[in-house]
């Protein structure tokens, strides 16, 4: 099992290379899905957000090209790999310009592609280590930071999402009391405190570097990092 799982998206429409990589990949300890096309990239279902892609150039809807282009400027930390028949010098040039992290020419062998994405995750996890974002899901009840993803309960959730939307991400007890008292009915100042606490060791967990969540003496609890709420 990799000590550092990743989450990949293998977009290739050679059906029976697409099955191979990705049973290679998962084999590694890798979260792994595959598309044919570009176009089905957005039906990857179940909160799947890639921490890598590994992109086929010659797709039958879009060019692999423009592919990488879209991605990068819509994800700029995301890791890209390319995996194409194109060997030229100025193939490569361009998919190195489009964005990509690594430019692989197939035929490719199973230890050159785990051997790239190895060192593609550990730079990715150094960068990540510095940021202090979050992403949080509400279908899904889980905050995704550089190093885990954490199962969150309702509350916490709701807790999370109402401080990252409040004015200065700043929420006083009152706010709390009337956030919580919708799903507990004996809620208290002290159980607040508590469930603070839990969701602090939660986000740590996350790997996002500190400060988490600030306590505001007499006045309540202010967000210190940033989440994208999904």
């Amino acid at each position: 099992m990799n000590n550092f799982a990743l989450k990949i998206l293998v977009v290739e429409d050679n059906d029976d290379l697409r099955d191979a990589t990705l049973a290679f990949l998962q084999a590694q300890g890798h979260y792994v899905r595959g598309v044919p096309s570009a176009e089905e990239i957005n039906d990857v279902a179940g909160g799947f957000v890639p921490d890598i892609y590994i992109i086929d150039l010659n797709l039958p809807d879009e060019d692999g090209l423009s592919l990488t282009q879209r991605l990068r400027q819509s994800h700029p930390t995301v890791g890209i790999v390319i995996t194409t028949a194109r060997a030229q010098i100025n193939d490569k040039v361009l998919g190195y310009r489009s964005g990509a992290d690594l430019y692989l020419t197939k035929p490719i062998h199973p230890e050159e592609l785990i051997a790239g994405i190895s060192s593609l995750s550990h730079r990715l996890r150094i960068k990540s280590a510095l940021t202090t974002e979050l992403e949080l899901s509400l279908a899904s009840l889980v905050v995704r930071g550089p190093l885990e993803t954490i199962d969150l309960t309702s509350a916490e959730a709701t807790l999370l999402s109402e401080m990252a939307r409040a004015p200065g991400k700043t929420l006083e007890r009152w706010q709390l009391l009337e956030i919580f008292s919708k799903q507990d009915t004996e809620i208290s100042n002290a159980s607040i405190e508590m469930r603070i606490s839990r969701l602090r060791k939660k986000l740590e967990a996350t790997g996002v570097a500190a400060p988490h969540i600030k306590s505001l003496h007499k006045v309540g609890y202010a967000l210190c990092c940033q989440v994208v709420i999904v």
